[in-house]
């Protein structure tokens, strides 16, 4: 188990460690790029604040590669209600290293739900903020977000939020390379 005291400032909190994890997670390994700009460095639609523009298969833009494999994580949100989803994640296993060609997939198993309480859009950016509750009742808080041309990138968060807004949520946004992130 990775030990947390090297992390800076806000991050040795224990929600905030928890958030954290979660979202080491569900972030794939490697850096970003010069097109890592909050909107992904796409133009393409307008993102909704429709928690059901969240639901669906996703597959991780970015390619994960060790030796002669590469791999993808697979996430899948299937809508439970008009606030909530549910939320599985598998793993796409390519015989190349370059996450090209046939794959086989591991899963999905279901992680949790989460449960949205506001949604919010500025036309570039559409946020979820709401509460993820693992499979285990484990609770912690959690934004979705859209950017444009569909690409949904998750964050954790604190209980109540520390990033209450859009503004806070695209700064955010600003540190997590586009290749963490999922595509349909």
């Amino acid at each position: 188990m990775p030990t947390f005291s090297a992390l800076p400032g806000i991050a040795r909190r224990p929600a905030t460690t928890l958030a954290v994890v979660i979202a080491l997670a569900l972030g794939a390994c490697g850096g970003g790029g010069d097109d890592d700009a909050p909107n992904g460095g796409s133009g393409g639609t307008e993102p909704s604040a429709s928690i059901e523009a969240l639901a669906g298969d996703w597959v991780q833009k970015g390619c994960v590669k060790t030796g002669g494999q590469s791999f993808k994580k697979m996430l899948r949100a299937r809508i439970t209600s008009p606030t909530t989803l549910d939320y599985y994640e598998g793993v796409l296993t390519f015989g190349g290293g370059e996450c090209a060609g046939a794959s086989r997939l591991a899963g999905p198993s279901k992680l949790g739900a989460v449960s949205f309480d506001r949604s919010e859009t500025n036309g570039g950016l559409a946020a979820h903020w709401g509460t993820f509750r693992t499979v285990t009742g484990t609770r912690f808080g959690a934004i979705w977000t859209l950017r444009p041309a569909n690409l949904l990138c998750l964050l954790g968060d604190d209980i109540p939020t520390s990033q209450p807004s859009l503004s806070a949520v695209s700064a955010s946004l600003a540190t997590v390379p586009a290749d963490n992130c999922f595509v349909r």
